[in-house]
């Protein structure tokens, strides 16, 4: 998940990816202090800057070595490639901000514990997909949901620059339900949204 720096400075960035679902969200501000690498634990929250790259990412501790760290995102099917070690870490991450609600950040066991849940909740989650997959597909395709919303109330989509890249988002009432982000290949709808969305007629 890349993060991007407040104009205002401070120890804290704003969230612009999906790799840590629930926790954060894109828009979020995370706080966080400078640590050294012996400090940190399995199931922390750590902002590092990869090998390479120009754009810090937020990331769990997964494992724990004695002079660098691996992580991977509550979203991410696999590890990040390399290791974290001290001249790449950032800091960790300690609390978030969404819409001027705090959000705790838990590390450490708790941590390891919250996202063992969300992983347990995403495989139910995907194994119930197998169900009702088909049905959902049907009813998106159909319109009938589409058709019953009184069109002042109907999906539209917003675009903005955000780092000299263009995005656009799909917002129903006040919550996003679609995202576009600059250089994707389609949009992202969530569930069950998509019954609301005429796909064909997206930019």
């Amino acid at each position: 998940m890349a993060m991007r720096s407040p104009a205002d400075a401070g120890p804290s960035l704003f969230v612009r990816g999906d790799s840590m679902r629930p926790l954060f969200r894109p828009g979020d501000r995370i706080v966080f202090v400078p640590c050294r690498v012996e400090e940190l634990r399995r199931g922390d929250v750590i902002i590092f800057l990869p090998h390479g790259q120009e754009e810090r990412v937020v990331h769990r501790v997964v494992f724990k070595g004695p002079e660098s760290v691996r992580t991977r995102g509550d979203a991410n099917p696999r590890r990040d490639p390399g290791e974290v070690r001290q001249e790449s870490l950032v800091g960790r991450a300690v609390s978030a901000e969404r819409n001027g609600r705090p959000i705790p950040v838990a590390g450490g066991p708790a941590g390891r514990l919250t996202v063992a849940c969300i992983r347990a909740f995403r495989r139910c989650d995907h194994a119930a997909s197998y169900v009702i997959h088909p049905c959902y597909r049907v009813l998106a395709r159909c319109g009938i949901f589409r058709a019953l919303l009184p069109p002042p109330l109907r999906p539209r989509v917003i675009a903005f620059e955000r780092d000299g890249a263009r995005e656009m988002q799909l917002v129903l009432g006040r919550r996003v339900i679609g995202r576009r982000l600059a250089g994707a290949g389609a949009w992202t709808i969530r569930r069950p949204f998509r019954i609301f969305v005429d796909e064909q007629a997206l930019p």
